[in-house]
């Protein structure tokens, strides 16, 4: 696991901030993750995985020691060395994934108190331009 980017928010990044990456993927990338990690432990409160060999987005949980169930998502907006925009950003019962401004995917919290997510991470197969956390604002 290489790891490409990884920033704190003492003041948790759900619900109401939004995370902007602008990016490509390396040429015959396999995958590359976003994590949403919690303080003090080693919970994964949301992990969002393209995977360019199967063509899927993988997303899921690591809590209590153990992964959850994946939820697969089939429409696959990325292409090897490309760029691309995401945007991940939480209300208080999912977390709203866009690529390009087009939603690709919501994913419902397994995390209960969301003040708890401090970290964001991004690793392997990617070469980032940069990375936004921002307060968003819903209406």
């Amino acid at each position: 696991m290489a790891l490409r980017f990884e920033a704190s928010c003492p003041d948790g990044v759900c619900p109401g901030w939004s995370v902007i990456l602008k990016g490509e993927s390396w040429p015959g990338a396999n995958k590359f993750e976003i994590n949403f990690l919690c303080d003090q432990d080693d919970r994964i409160a949301f992990h969002f995985n393209p995977r360019f060999i199967e063509s899927d987005i993988v997303c899921n949980s690591f809590l209590k020691n153990h992964w959850g169930q994946e939820e697969r998502c089939s429409h696959f907006p990325f292409i090897s060395d490309e760029s691309f925009q995401i945007e991940i950003d939480s209300d208080d019962d999912n977390f709203h994934v866009y690529v390009d401004n087009t939603k690709v995917l919501q994913y419902k919290h397994r995390v209960k108190d969301l003040k708890t997510i401090t970290k964001v991470q991004v690793v392997n197969d990617i070469n980032i331009s940069s990375v936004e956390i921002t307060k968003k604002h819903f209406y």
